[in-house]
C-alpha cells in the first residue's frame, strides 16, 4: 500500500558522555529535498551520510532533519599537546617583543593558537551513533507515513467507488437518452419538411447519435479506474503515476459531459470526487 509523504520521526540515544536526539519532519514534494540542522562540528562531516540514509528509506518528500547532542560531561575543547605547542610559540613571540602578560591573557592567546593546530575531524564513534539515531528516526517516520498512507488510500477508494457508481448510471441510461434525442430530431425535421422528412430525419438522427456516442470514453475511463485501483495495492512509490491517471480520467469525464449534457449531474459529481482524489494524491509518495 502506498505511503503518505507527511509525518514525523523521532529517536533518542543515551550514552555515558552525551545524549543524541534526532527529529525528522517530512512534507509532500515533487522530488526529494533534505535540510539538515545540528552542531556544525558534527553535521559538517556527516551531512552526506545523513542525506544518503534519508534517500535509502524514502524516494519523495521534503525532509527537515534536526540533530541535537547534549553533553553530560564536559567536552574537551582543545588537545593538551596542541595547547603546549601553542604556549611555547606564544611565549617566544612575547619574549621577542619584550612583552609581559597575565596568566589569563596568556591562556587566551594560547587557546587561540592551539585551535589552529586542531584537526577538523569528527569522532568516528560519535559519527556512527548519530547515524544510528538518524536511521531509527527514519524507521519511525516510515511507520507513521505508512499509517497516514492507509488513511489516504481508504478515502480515495471510497471516492473511486462513487465515480464508478455514477459511471454505471450513465451506462444504463445512455442508449435511452440517445433514442429520445433522435426522436426530437425526427419531429423537428418533420415540422420543417412535412411529408418529405423521412430521409433527412434519418441522416440528422444518425449524425446526432455519432456525436453523442460515449462508448469509447466509457471504456477508457473504466480502464483508467482499473489501473488506478491496481496502483492503490502496490507497496512502492506511485504518487506520480496516480497523478497522471487522475488527469486521464478527468479528460474522459469531461468529454462525456460535453457530448451528453443530460449527464451533467453525474459528470459534475465525478469531477468533484476526482478533484478531491487528486488533492489526496499530492500527499502520496
Amino acid at each position: 500500500m502506498p505511503y503518505s509523504m507527511t509525518g514525523f520521526g523521532y529517536s533518542v540515544k543515551n550514552f555515558d558522555e552525551y545524549e543524541i536526539e534526532v527529529r525528522i519532519k517530512s512534507l509532500n514534494h515533487k522530488g526529494i529535498d533534505i535540510s539538515v540542522k545540528g552542531p556544525r562540528d558534527i553535521v559538517f562531516f556527516i551531512d552526506l551520510d545523513i542525506r544518503n540514509t534519508i534517500k535509502f528509506f524514502f524516494e519523495r518528500g521534503s525532509f527537515q532533519v534536526y540533530i541535537n547532542i547534549k553533553y553530560t560531561k564536559p567536552k574537551q575543547l582543545l588537545n593538551i599537546e596542541n595547547l603546549e605547542k601553542a604556549l611555547e610559540s606564544a611565549q617566544q613571540m612575547l619574549n621577542r617583543l619584550g612583552l609581559d602578560v597575565s596568566d589569563d591573557k596568556m591562556y587566551e592567546i594560547t587557546s587561540s593558537f592551539a585551535s589552529e593546530f586542531e584537526e577538523e575531524t569528527v569522532d568516528e564513534q560519535l559519527k556512527k551513533r548519530v547515524l544510528e539515531a538518524v536511521k531509527q528516526a527514519c524507521e519511525a517516520l516510515k511507520e507513521e507515513r505508512k499509517k497516514e498512507g492507509e488513511k489516504l488510500i481508504k478515502d480515495i477508494q471510497e471516492r473511486i467507488k462513487n465515480i464508478q457508481d455514477n459511471l454505471e448510471k450513465i451506462k444504463s441510461q445512455k442508449d435511452q437518452i440517445i433514442e429520445k434525442a433522435k426522436q426530437k430530431i425526427t419531429e423537428k425535421v418533420r415540422e420543417l419538411l412535412g411529408e418529405e422528412y423521412s430521409e433527412r430525419a434519418f441522416i440528422e438522427a444518425t449524425l446526432l447519435a455519432e456525436k453523442m456516442d460515449i462508448t469509447e470514453e466509457i471504456v477508457r475511463l473504466e480502464s483508467h479506474i482499473q489501473r488506478f485501483k491496481e496502483l492503490l495495492k502496490q507497496n512502492k512509490p506511485v504518487g506520480r503515476k496516480m497523478d497522471f491517471m487522475c488527469q486521464e480520467m478527468h479528460r474522459e469525464i469531461n468529454t462525456m459531459g460535453n457530448k451528453m449534457p443530460d449527464f451533467s449531474p453525474y459528470t459534475v459529481e465525478m469531477k468533484t470526487q476526482l478533484e478531491k482524489i487528486r488533492q489526496q494524491v499530492q500527499n502520496i509518495e
